[in-house]
């Protein structure tokens, strides 16, 4: 049997990566990148603010707008609920820090840190000791990343990510202005509906953790909620502006409570809302309204001290996939390139993962979408393993890592890098590596490993994170 167009696609594309990793290896050293500083605050009581705004051009018809998250070229037709992005203030003592909530598919990490330029100032004034942008990963929001344009051309459009970017900084600024004293808590409920687990194996992490500022002045609550399923409720035959079932979150607590509520998702690898109805947007609907119902029932809090820890690490990514990268060279999203030891391309990129104590609470930022076993545990035998390999293979989960099951995860999270799979579940097609959709040995289909970054990316994950700790505790020791 004869090679496929696709198959020489795929084979095309590999040689012209490799190409391109052997000249970046030739141009320069990757920058060593030192261990990153712990920032430390503490005082007597918290001081929090947030603000929030909606994040929509004039007319979403006026022009090619990429829908996000499900197959390039599909044009935005009309708005269902507006894009927005909110921003909460997390202070004590004489500083704090800054998270951002968007309804956007992610940011790569050269957008963040270019982000973090126009904040320099504001934050040498404030004592703001990190800035962190988590996205929703909303599957019906704007492409903010570039791949689900018309290619070869990016689907970013440029006055659109200027007008991103100038409201999240107007909402980190307001944040900070609108802080007050109050107490600051966080709390669990599980919501098991919520959520399908799309592939093996079927970890399931379904709590919904709220981080709950109450203001003093017995003004409005600030909620900042996580939970572990996509956005991508309203399907891919949507052509829509959306933020999906997140909007009908934050609209139910905001009618019962009327409380500022920010979204972040988890470990979100191949873990979709659950199946509430066969209506999608009654589906969503539903989805939304069932975790507000969970939020609202929490009251078991655990009150948090006013001491932040907070460390930002930056890391290089190695990168493997082909496919990923020759979009990357045609300009379709942004990125930095470094030479890497490792991998078939010999290639990374620049990314981040960053750790936040807020009293005893834990809080891991990750960049792109991580199969929950990898935080979480319940890896399969070699016997079960998709790729016929043993557990051991895998890296060490990451709760254990931290020591700490209680570990909150906030995924795509200052940089979009698509998905994090176990290794002894990795399988790649066999000609059309990361091209097209491989079926392993039991007849289960791998879209995830298309759209990740490759075969090591869960072991530079677990790596980052053990000397991040490590970090983390010799500054508490010191």
């Amino acid at each position: 049997m004869g090679f496929s167009i696709n198959d020489l696609a795929a084979e095309a594309v590999k040689r012209i990566s490799q190409k391109n990793g052997r000249s970046v290896n030739r141009k320069f050293a990757a920058p060593h990148i030192p261990a990153a500083d712990v920032h430390s605050l503490t005082g007597d009581g918290w001081v929090c603010g947030s603000a929030y705004e909606s994040v929509m051009p004039s007319s979403v018809t006026e022009k090619f707008y990429g829908i996000a998250g499900h197959g390039p070229g599909r044009r935005i037709e009309g708005v269902h609920d507006p894009v927005t992005v909110s921003a909460m203030w997390i202070g004590c003592g004489e500083g704090g820090i800054l998270i951002a909530a968007a309804d956007i598919i992610g940011l790569t990490n050269t957008e963040v840190r270019q982000f973090r330029q126009r904040l320099l100032p504001f934050c040498h004034q404030t004592g703001c000791v990190g800035v962190h942008i988590c996205c929703s990963h909303s599957h019906a929001g704007f492409d903010t990343v570039g791949y689900w344009g018309k290619l070869p051309k990016t689907g970013k459009d440029s006055a659109y990510m200027q007008q991103l970017f100038s409201c999240l900084e107007e909402v980190c600024v307001k944040a900070y202005e609108n802080r007050r004293p109050g107490t600051l808590s966080v709390g669990y409920a599980h919501v098991p509906d919520a959520q399908f687990i799309r592939r093996l194996p079927k970890v399931a992490h379904d709590t919904l953790t709220r981080l709950r500022f109450v203001p003093s002045d017995g003004g409005r609550e600030i909620w900042f909620l996580n939970y572990a399923a996509h956005p991508n409720t309203l399907g891919g035959e949507n052509r829509l502006v959306s933020a999906d079932y997140p909007y009908y979150l934050r609209e139910a607590i905001k009618k019962e409570k009327n409380a500022d509520v920010l979204f972040g998702v988890g470990a979100i690898g191949a873990v979709d809302p659950g199946m509430y109805s066969d209506d999608r947007k009654v589906r969503t609907e539903m989805e939304g309204e069932a975790l507000a119902k969970a939020a609202l029932s929490i009251e078991q809090e655990e009150p948090l001290s006013p001491k932040i820890s907070a460390l930002c690490q930056p890391f290089y990514y190695p990168v493997d996939n082909t496919v990923l990268n020759f979009l990357a060279m045609l300009g379709v999203m942004s990125c930095d390139k470094y030479p890497c030891e490792k991998g078939e391309l010999k290639m990374a990129l620049r990314s981040e993962m960053s750790l936040i104590r807020l009293g005893d609470l834990q809080i891991l930022l990750l960049p792109g979408e991580l199969f929950p076993a990898l935080a979480y545990g319940g890896y399969r035998d070699k016997n079960h393993s998709a790729a016929n390999r043993p557990a051991s293979d895998n890296p060490e989960p990451l709760t254990e890592i931290a020591e700490d099951d209680k570990l909150l995860i906030f995924g795509v999270t200052n940089d979009m890098t698509g998905y994090v799979v176990p290794p002894n579940e990795f399988v790649l097609h066999p000609t059309q590596p990361y091209l097209s959709t491989a079926t392993d040995r039991f007849g289960e289909k791998h879209y995830h490993e298309t759209n990740s970054l490759g075969y090591l990316s869960a072991e530079t994950i677990a790596e980052t994170f053990r000397a991040v700790k490590q970090r983390m505790e010799e500054a508490s020791d010191a």
